[in-house]
């Protein structure tokens, strides 16, 4: 089995291939409260970026998360129906990818990925960078219309994985156990950047630690000097490919909606 943080309260790994390519301007790191824990986060161009590429809303960092915390009910989508839409500029290679991931979602996990007709509670991916590798979600449901954003050059495996923000799911790396199986190497971390290795133990921790779930980070994420910034416990090197689920993420899921 494997196993995911889950949520109520949304990034993604960055490799040296999977930088996101939005504009730098605007930019500005700044410490709030998130689910009932202090937690810093990046300020950009008027969105708040959460471990990369979890976008949290304004009002999920100012109110009361405490009825929340720990994937409460009110952050899962209603009988794990979640509708959505593509925007018209996405283009075929993106389009196709959705049109796969959507099927991962809805052959292998209790959550069922409808097109929208007039819902007003969905998702539309958006289009990202046209140079880009990456992408960003907000974090579970939230109400209202939220976005799925992908750049031209995102895998499979990738847009699998801003999905899982959706659906609720956190980073593996920071689950509240994870130093009993990865080792978190601080000094290959980009200056300024270490906050996203931080653990995040306001969420619900499912299931064992999964060093292959597709919520994992790559073992280079935000290095600055080409080495590794996450290796397995005993200090050795993982490799690691984001194709798709493992049974531990489905399970995972499937425990968040029954």
């Amino acid at each position: 089995m494997s196993f995911f943080i889950v949520i109520t309260l949304a990034s993604c790994s960055k490799s040296d291939e999977d930088i996101m390519e939005e504009p730098q301007t605007n930019t500005f790191i700044k410490k709030g409260q998130f689910g009932g824990q202090d937690i810093t986060y990046e300020r950009k161009n008027g969105m708040n970026f959460f471990q990369g590429d979890i976008v949290l809303s304004d009002q999920q960092l100012t109110e009361d998360n405490s009825v929340n915390k720990g994937g409460a009910s009110l952050s899962r989508w209603p009988g794990g129906k979640i509708y959505y839409t593509v925007a018209s500029n996405m283009g075929s290679i993106n389009a196709n990818k959705i049109t796969n991931a959507v099927n991962e979602y809805n052959n292998k996990t209790n959550t069922q990925w409808i097109p929208r007709t007039n819902q007003t509670n969905y998702v539309e991916f958006i289009f990202g960078s046209s140079s880009g590798y990456d992408g960003w979600a907000h974090i579970g449901y939230r109400g209202g219309k939220q976005n799925i954003s992908l750049d031209q050059n995102i895998s499979l495996g990738s847009v699998i994985h801003e999905m899982g923000h959706t659906v609720g799911l956190y980073h593996e790396h920071c689950r509240k156990d994870r130093d009993q199986y990865v080792s978190i190497q601080w000094n290959n971390i980009q200056n300024g950047q270490a906050y996203n290795f931080d653990i995040y133990d306001s969420g619900t921790d499912i299931g064992p630690f999964n060093i292959n779930s597709v919520m994992m980070y790559w073992p280079d994420s935000y290095s600055k000097n080409g080495q590794p910034t996450i290796k397995r416990a005993n200090n050795t090197n993982f490799t690691y490919n984001r194709t798709g689920f493992t049974t531990g993420d489905i399970n995972t899921i499937d425990t968040m909606y029954p």
